[in-house]
């Protein structure tokens, strides 16, 4: 199934009413940033902390909401004690409906500043995030992940690729996100096996 792009709330304009740091380049969100009413409802994703660990390894810093912003981390169901700390379920809006959620998606965040430097640092950022996906144990299924991709649009605004497939996969997101700054987030780019719903907003 082709993926396709959705609005996505502005992602500056969000995290400035909610007082935490405003994202610029690379950054992991906290999977319920959009639907979050202040700073202490955030909740990440389980491989929040792995990520950031991969992306420092490779000369990358992960320039979302600061450490004191993020009290909580979303704790995979199939194996809680690998969480690096406890966290109740969060209530996200899904499809238009409040609905408990056991697990938010890892949210990435790719800012439009990003246009102008090294083209590679948008592919090792994936390609760190797959390799997490992957072979990490806080993810159970490496093949029925969640993940959203967060596209800040050149012109202002932001466009969100909600992404549940395969980690293997993830890389070739890349095409999606240099398409959306191309000014192509309409036109979907086929990747097969990969299943887009509407992102929330």
């Amino acid at each position: 199934m082709p993926v396709q792009t959705d609005d996505f709330v502005d992602v500056a304009t969000k995290a400035r009413e909610l007082g935490c740091r405003v994202p610029v380049g690379i950054a992991l969100l906290p999977g319920n940033f959009s639907t979050a009413a202040h700073v202490g409802e955030f909740c990440f994703h389980a491989a929040t902390p792995y990520v950031r660990s991969a992306w420092r390894s490779v000369g990358l810093d992960d320039e979302g909401p600061e450490e004191r912003d993020t009290p909580r981390i979303a704790c995979c169901p199939a194996s809680p004690g690998l969480c690096p700390q406890p966290a109740q379920p969060v209530r996200t809006n899904v499809a238009g409906t409040d609905a408990p959620s056991a697990q938010v998606p890892l949210a990435v965040f790719f800012g439009a500043r990003l246009t102008d430097g090294p083209p590679w640092r948008l592919t090792v950022a994936l390609g760190m995030v797959s390799s997490v996906l992957a072979s990490h144990p806080c993810c159970a299924n490496p093949r029925e992940i969640l993940l959203d991709v967060v596209v800040e649009r050149p012109g202002g605004g932001c466009a969100c690729l909600e992404y549940r497939g395969d980690a293997y996969e993830i890389v070739a997101l890349a095409v999606d996100v240099r398409g959306i700054w191309a000014g192509n987030g309409s036109k979907p780019f086929p990747l097969e096996g990969k299943l887009h719903t509407p992102a929330r907003t």
